[in-house]
């Protein structure tokens, strides 16, 4: 079977930003997969979730014995005994990009970057901005009520802050991103990408968390960004339609 033949099966969560980067570098490339969406709470198990959490039909610890997703299954993945698929993102990404010999740019470290990236994954800042948010896009993660309350629980037990207490709150922070997001596009080095050479790991890194903030109402991207991002994931949701 030809490398280019080969279709995988990508078992994931849609709002995953780990999962995500795996769907965009494999978009980008024309990687062929089918992908399989989970509920959120399927496989946890509630005797360790004080309650929360179900087992339903569709559920990842039939592929590694965990709850753990995204999952890459296939002929000729790498995969431990006794599991039906490779997890981790960017294991998943290093293998793919080996066997399909794709010329992606290892990650650079580039400061700008890693700042944007720093800012945006503040607890103060996406949590509220997007926990409670994400479970109201229309995705099958949250098909089941029992995937959005294991989701807030999960959330809650780490000290997350699911939401802001004010709808002021909310604003001053979606006018906070929208600041940082104004001085994206000076990122933009390359074509299409983050760096002058194509299209990399740090366009891998950086992607998924710019689509979660699709689902923010008031979120502006510049058209430059929207650009940047427009070409990639053709099956990772743009959740702007249905933002709030």
């Amino acid at each position: 079977m030809k490398d280019a033949d080969i279709e995988y099966t990508f078992h994931c969560y849609d709002h995953c930003p780990f999962g995500n980067r795996v769907a965009f570098l494999m978009d980008k490339f024309g990687i062929k997969y089918k992908k399989v969406v989970y509920g959120y709470g399927s496989g946890a198990l509630p005797k360790d979730c004080e309650g929360e959490g179900y087992d339903g039909d569709l559920n990842p610890r039939h592929l590694t014995g965990k709850k753990q997703l995204p999952v890459l299954e296939g002929p000729g993945v790498p995969c431990e005994e006794g599991a039906v698929g490779m997890p981790e993102s960017l294991e998943i990404c290093s293998f793919l990009i080996a066997r399909h010999e794709l010329v992606v740019s290892c990650a650079t470290g580039r400061g700008d970057v890693q700042g944007l990236i720093d800012f945006l994954l503040d607890k103060q800042v996406m949590n509220p901005l997007t926990i409670t948010r994400l479970t109201k896009m229309p995705v099958p993660d949250w098909a089941d009520p029992r995937d959005i309350s294991y989701h807030l629980w999960k959330h809650k037990k780490r000290g997350d802050l699911n939401e802001f207490a004010s709808p002021e709150e909310d604003t001053a922070c979606i006018k906070e991103v929208n600041a940082k997001l104004a001085g994206l596009p000076s990122f933009l080095k390359g074509e299409g990408c983050l760096n002058t050479w194509g299209w990399g790991m740090d366009d891998v890194l950086l992607l998924p968390w710019l689509r979660r903030l699709t689902c923010i109402k008031g979120i502006e991207f510049p058209n430059e960004v929207q650009e940047y991002m427009a070409p990639v994931g053709k099956q990772v949701m743009d959740y702007s339609q249905c933002a709030v």
